[in-house]
């Protein structure tokens, strides 16, 4: 059994920490968010709908109950014991059902601000849910930005995954004094916490977040991966069925919505275009380390497939402020022989390869040197097990 005590509230140093202490069978933990001071009034403190669902993943993954001491949301509560965890469960046959159960359970509408807000990461996702629903009308209308530690930064948490934190939210930040708009930055030891991979994971870690921001956000907007027309519940990245879940963690206060669902990869990338300030904010890269002066460093996976897409839209140029577009080149016909090879193997090479051929840009050596590569990582992999058994003699 997983007990969750009432939340703590603690000012300290401008900046306000929210905890609970959760007894898991004869051990105690704390489990903790951060905020900055000035947003303190929108934290909800009443609930421990941001702590069940945090550690929900954990309790699937131990098969153990959950009791909250305290009150809980009566939607939530309710979809997460009818539906919610059924479906978790069938996405992964190692989750066994769980029971969730609370001293008080509240139908209330906390929410006291009644405007949207979503996360900001600087990437084609995030850029195209915010430029989607900025000039919306209340509650609607994004009227707050925000930028969360509770994974993405590196998947156990540590000072390691802090310190990326604080610098991608550098970039973050920028933005949002670009466009006048609050930011509010969450840190949590909730990596540190479940100990579990963030993909797996993320959806209901950041929904975390979220739900600790009832009082302010009406409407969240949560970026998803994909289009609506790919659903899969996958037990390694459960934003492959965001448009079930997010319903499914939903509040009276709060409803979080799958963002721009409706666009293919390509499509956002081709949207965001339409905005400057994506000119020298953008940042995609995943391997920020070998960035040199610029946002992103332009040959890792991410990188390629976003300059690609600009560059068959003829958009590229316009972000020369952010990319190292003489390292794209070099590399470009070797990268559409990889999107050639990996065409029928997930929705972005499937979207990007469609964009290609919509664009004439396959030509006769992009075959040739996919074929090449084949042989290649071929001849790699028969070497690699050739050493390996003779090294075992």
């Amino acid at each position: 059994m997983i007990i969750l005590h009432r939340p703590e509230f603690l000012e300290r140093n401008e900046e306000v920490v929210i905890s609970s202490t959760i007894l898991i069978d004869d051990k105690t933990d704390e489990l903790w968010f951060k905020l900055p001071t000035c947003f303190s009034k929108s934290i909800v403190t009443e609930r421990l709908d941001a702590f069940t669902v945090a550690v929900l993943f954990y309790a699937l993954e131990h098969h153990k109950d959950i009791h909250v001491k305290g009150e809980i949301s009566q939607r939530l509560l309710h979809n997460l014991n009818n539906y919610l965890i059924d479906a978790l469960c069938l996405s992964n046959s190692h989750f066994k059902k769980i029971k969730i159960t609370s001293d008080y359970v509240s139908g209330s509408n906390l929410c006291n601000q009644n405007v949207g807000a979503t996360g900001i990461s600087c990437g084609v996702d995030s850029f195209s849910t915010f430029f989607k629903h900025f000039q919306e009308d209340k509650p609607f209308k994004i009227e707050y930005l925000t930028f969360f530690n509770v994974g993405s930064h590196g998947d156990f948490g540590g000072e390691k995954a802090r310190r990326i934190f604080k610098e991608r939210f550098e970039q973050a930040k920028e933005f949002a004094k670009d466009i006048n708009l609050p930011i509010i930055k969450v840190d949590s030891n909730l990596s540190e916490f479940l100990k579990l991979n963030f993909l797996q994971t993320n959806t209901l870690r950041n929904v975390a977040c979220i739900l600790l921001l009832q009082k302010a956000i009406k409407n969240y907007y949560l970026a998803s991966k994909n289009r609506y027309d790919f659903f899969k519940l996958n037990p390694k990245d459960n934003q492959d069925f965001d448009t079930l879940l997010l319903p499914l963690l939903s509040t009276e206060s709060t409803t979080i919505h799958s963002a721009v669902s409706n666009l293919k990869r390509t499509e956002r990338t081709l949207f965001i275009s339409e905005f400057p300030l994506t000119y020298k904010h953008l940042d995609v890269c995943t391997n920020p380390n070998a960035s040199i002066n610029k946002n992103n460093c332009s040959v890792c996976s991410k990188c390629m497939r976003t300059q690609l897409t600009f560059d068959l839209y003829g958009r590229l140029s316009l972000y020369e402020p952010v990319f190292h577009l003489e390292k794209y080149f070099g590399m470009r016909d070797s990268y559409i022989a990889q999107v050639y090879n990996s065409r029928n193997l997930d929705p972005f090479s499937i979207d990007l390869f469609e964009l290609i051929k919509e664009k004439n840009a396959l030509k006769p050596k992009h075959i040739v040197l996919a074929k090449y590569i084949v042989l290649k990582n071929a001849y790699t992999a028969i070497k690699k097990n050739v050493k390996k058994t003779l090294n075992r003699k």
